[in-house]
Protein backbone atom coordinates (compact mmCIF):
# COMPACT_ATOMS: atom_id res chain seq x y z
CA UNK A 1 0.00 0.00 0.00
CA UNK A 2 1.36 3.30 -1.03
CA UNK A 3 0.39 6.71 0.13
CA UNK A 4 1.02 10.09 -1.39
CA UNK A 5 2.03 12.86 1.02
CA UNK A 6 1.56 16.43 -0.07
CA UNK A 7 4.02 19.04 1.27
CA UNK A 8 2.45 21.77 3.30
CA UNK A 9 3.53 24.83 5.25
CA UNK A 10 2.14 25.57 8.62
CA UNK A 11 0.77 29.01 9.44
CA UNK A 12 3.75 29.59 11.76
CA UNK A 13 6.26 28.95 8.97
CA UNK A 14 4.38 31.24 6.57
CA UNK A 15 4.36 34.07 9.14
CA UNK A 16 8.09 33.63 9.76
CA UNK A 17 8.86 33.84 6.03
CA UNK A 18 6.68 36.93 5.63
CA UNK A 19 8.47 38.66 8.52
CA UNK A 20 11.89 37.74 7.11
CA UNK A 21 11.04 39.16 3.68
CA UNK A 22 9.60 42.33 5.20
CA UNK A 23 12.92 42.89 6.98
CA UNK A 24 14.87 42.57 3.74
CA UNK A 25 15.99 39.01 4.32
CA UNK A 26 16.32 36.37 1.70
CA UNK A 27 18.67 38.27 -0.59
CA UNK A 28 22.06 39.90 -0.76
CA UNK A 29 20.88 43.53 -0.99
CA UNK A 30 23.23 46.32 -2.03
CA UNK A 31 24.39 49.05 0.34
CA UNK A 32 24.54 52.72 -0.66
CA UNK A 33 27.98 54.32 -0.26
CA UNK A 34 28.20 57.08 2.34
CA UNK A 35 27.82 60.58 0.91
CA UNK A 36 30.85 62.87 1.07
CA UNK A 37 30.55 66.02 3.19
CA UNK A 38 34.18 67.16 3.52
CA UNK A 39 37.32 67.71 1.47
CA UNK A 40 40.45 65.70 2.23
CA UNK A 41 43.85 66.79 0.92
CA UNK A 42 47.18 65.00 1.09
CA UNK A 43 50.18 67.31 0.79
CA UNK A 44 52.77 66.66 -1.93
CA UNK A 45 55.84 64.84 -0.63
CA UNK A 46 58.46 66.54 -2.80
CA UNK A 47 59.07 69.64 -4.87
CA UNK A 48 60.42 73.18 -4.61
CA UNK A 49 57.11 75.08 -4.45
CA UNK A 50 54.46 73.09 -2.60
CA UNK A 51 50.69 73.54 -2.40
CA UNK A 52 49.96 72.42 1.18
CA UNK A 53 46.85 72.25 3.34
CA UNK A 54 46.52 75.01 5.92
CA UNK A 55 45.26 72.92 8.83
CA UNK A 56 44.41 75.91 11.02
CA UNK A 57 42.18 77.61 8.42
CA UNK A 58 40.61 74.54 6.77
CA UNK A 59 37.50 72.86 8.16
CA UNK A 60 34.96 70.39 6.82
CA UNK A 61 34.05 71.26 3.24
CA UNK A 62 36.27 74.41 3.21
CA UNK A 63 39.88 73.74 2.19
CA UNK A 64 42.56 76.43 2.42
CA UNK A 65 45.79 75.78 0.51
CA UNK A 66 49.12 77.53 1.14
CA UNK A 67 51.76 77.98 -1.55
CA UNK A 68 54.98 77.27 0.36
CA UNK A 69 58.30 78.38 -1.14
CA UNK A 70 61.74 76.78 -0.98
CA UNK A 71 64.02 76.97 2.05
CA UNK A 72 66.52 79.19 0.20
CA UNK A 73 66.41 82.28 -2.00
CA UNK A 74 64.45 85.53 -2.02
CA UNK A 75 61.53 86.82 -4.06
CA UNK A 76 59.49 89.97 -4.62
CA UNK A 77 56.39 88.27 -6.02
CA UNK A 78 54.76 85.11 -7.28
CA UNK A 79 51.98 84.19 -9.71
CA UNK A 80 50.15 80.86 -10.00
CA UNK A 81 47.48 79.36 -12.22
CA UNK A 82 45.55 76.44 -10.71
CA UNK A 83 42.84 74.23 -12.20
CA UNK A 84 40.19 72.25 -10.32
CA UNK A 85 37.18 70.12 -11.25
CA UNK A 86 34.52 72.78 -10.70
CA UNK A 87 31.71 70.27 -11.19
CA UNK A 88 32.64 69.09 -7.68
CA UNK A 89 34.37 72.06 -6.00
CA UNK A 90 34.34 75.86 -6.25
CA UNK A 91 37.08 78.48 -5.89
CA UNK A 92 35.97 80.59 -2.93
CA UNK A 93 37.12 83.35 -0.59
CA UNK A 94 39.89 82.27 1.76
CA UNK A 95 38.08 83.38 4.91
CA UNK A 96 34.89 81.33 4.64
CA UNK A 97 31.83 83.58 4.50
CA UNK A 98 33.88 86.76 4.19
CA UNK A 99 32.23 90.08 3.36
CA UNK A 100 34.75 91.03 0.68
CA UNK A 101 35.91 89.10 -2.38
CA UNK A 102 39.26 87.62 -1.37
CA UNK A 103 39.87 84.64 -3.64
CA UNK A 104 43.51 84.86 -2.49
CA UNK A 105 45.33 86.08 0.58
CA UNK A 106 48.89 87.24 1.00
CA UNK A 107 50.93 84.70 2.92
CA UNK A 108 53.48 85.38 5.63
CA UNK A 109 56.48 86.43 3.51
CA UNK A 110 55.68 89.45 1.34
CA UNK A 111 55.39 93.00 2.72
CA UNK A 112 52.75 94.67 0.54
CA UNK A 113 53.35 98.21 1.82
CA UNK A 114 50.82 101.03 1.92
CA UNK A 115 48.25 102.08 -0.63
CA UNK A 116 46.72 99.67 -3.13
CA UNK A 117 48.50 96.32 -2.84
CA UNK A 118 49.63 94.18 -5.76
CA UNK A 119 47.26 91.38 -4.83
CA UNK A 120 44.89 90.00 -7.44
CA UNK A 121 42.99 86.78 -8.06
CA UNK A 122 40.45 85.83 -10.70
CA UNK A 123 38.39 82.65 -11.09
CA UNK A 124 37.02 81.68 -14.49
CA UNK A 125 35.54 78.25 -15.10
CA UNK A 126 37.94 75.64 -13.74
CA UNK A 127 40.85 78.09 -13.46
CA UNK A 128 42.10 80.37 -10.68
CA UNK A 129 44.82 82.90 -11.45
CA UNK A 130 46.52 84.57 -8.46
CA UNK A 131 49.34 87.11 -8.19
CA UNK A 132 50.94 88.85 -5.22
CA UNK A 133 54.01 91.12 -5.26
CA UNK A 134 55.88 93.71 -3.27
CA UNK A 135 56.32 97.25 -4.53
CA UNK A 136 59.79 98.65 -5.16
CA UNK A 137 61.95 99.60 -3.34
CA UNK A 138 60.91 97.06 -0.68
CA UNK A 139 63.71 94.55 -0.10
CA UNK A 140 63.04 91.04 -1.46
CA UNK A 141 61.54 88.58 1.01
CA UNK A 142 62.65 85.12 2.02
CA UNK A 143 60.77 82.41 0.11
CA UNK A 144 60.98 80.07 3.11
CA UNK A 145 57.32 80.28 4.17
CA UNK A 146 53.76 80.81 2.90
CA UNK A 147 53.74 82.98 -0.23
CA UNK A 148 49.96 83.06 -0.80
CA UNK A 149 46.71 81.29 0.12
CA UNK A 150 43.72 80.10 -1.94
CA UNK A 151 40.60 78.11 -1.03
CA UNK A 152 38.14 75.54 -2.36
CA UNK A 153 34.71 74.45 -1.13
CA UNK A 154 33.02 71.13 -1.81
CA UNK A 155 29.79 71.80 -3.72
CA UNK A 156 26.71 70.74 -1.78
CA UNK A 157 23.90 68.51 -2.96
CA UNK A 158 25.98 66.45 -5.40
CA UNK A 159 25.70 63.16 -3.51
CA UNK A 160 29.34 62.25 -4.18
CA UNK A 161 30.51 58.98 -2.69
CA UNK A 162 33.22 59.19 -0.04
CA UNK A 163 36.63 58.73 -1.63
CA UNK A 164 35.70 60.40 -4.94
CA UNK A 165 38.88 61.82 -6.51
CA UNK A 166 38.80 65.50 -7.48
CA UNK A 167 41.19 66.87 -10.10
CA UNK A 168 43.49 69.69 -8.89
CA UNK A 169 46.53 70.76 -10.92
CA UNK A 170 48.95 73.66 -11.41
CA UNK A 171 49.58 74.99 -14.92
CA UNK A 172 53.33 74.62 -15.38
CA UNK A 173 53.37 77.22 -18.15
CA UNK A 174 51.69 79.92 -16.05
CA UNK A 175 53.35 79.74 -12.63
CA UNK A 176 56.18 82.24 -12.10
CA UNK A 177 58.31 83.88 -9.43
CA UNK A 178 59.91 87.34 -9.45
CA UNK A 179 63.16 86.54 -7.68
CA UNK A 180 65.27 88.82 -5.49
CA UNK A 181 67.40 89.85 -8.48
CA UNK A 182 64.31 91.03 -10.39
CA UNK A 183 64.20 88.10 -12.81
CA UNK A 184 60.82 86.59 -13.69
CA UNK A 185 61.21 82.81 -13.95
CA UNK A 186 58.84 79.84 -14.40
CA UNK A 187 58.32 77.60 -11.38
CA UNK A 188 56.87 74.15 -10.89
CA UNK A 189 54.17 73.96 -8.22
CA UNK A 190 53.76 70.49 -6.71
CA UNK A 191 50.13 69.65 -5.92
CA UNK A 192 48.86 66.91 -3.59
CA UNK A 193 45.78 64.71 -3.95
CA UNK A 194 42.24 65.93 -3.33
CA UNK A 195 39.24 63.73 -2.51
CA UNK A 196 35.69 64.12 -1.26
CA UNK A 197 35.15 62.34 2.07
Amino acid sequence: MTSTMKPFLSATVLLSLAALLACGGGGGGSSTPATATTLAYTDPTSGTYLLKKDTSLSSGSHLVLDLVGPATGTAAGVSVTLNADTTKVAWVDVPAGGTTATLMQNGTQFALGTGTPILKAKASGTTLQATVAQKAPTAPASQNGVLLRVALDLKSGLGLAQGTAITLTADATKCQVLDGAGTLSPITVSVGTLTAQ
